[in-house]
């Protein structure tokens, strides 16, 4: 089925319920305590939001970077 032609998501590969899901999933990988594991969550962390950055010109990355750590509330503001 056509998207319609003003539709952002139309050129975007991820929508918003990537962005939760991989939040979601960031959150429950997130590592306390060896730095060198911190560390790598961080470098994931970084590789996710500058991927949805050029993905998403409105993507908001300090959000999504909030998002990923333990106990933060995930669900977008509609």
């Amino acid at each position: 089925m056509p998207r319609a032609s003003n539709s952002l998501s139309s050129r975007n590969k991820f929508a918003k319920r990537h962005y939760e899901a991989i939040a979601q999933a960031m959150q429950h990988a997130h590592v306390i305590g060896d730095p060198s594991y911190r560390n790598q969550w961080e470098s994931v962390r970084n590789e996710f939001a500058d991927m949805f950055g050029r993905d998403n010109c409105q993507f908001k990355r300090d959000r999504f970077m909030h998002a990923c750590e333990p106990g933060a509330n995930v669900r977008a503001r509609s």
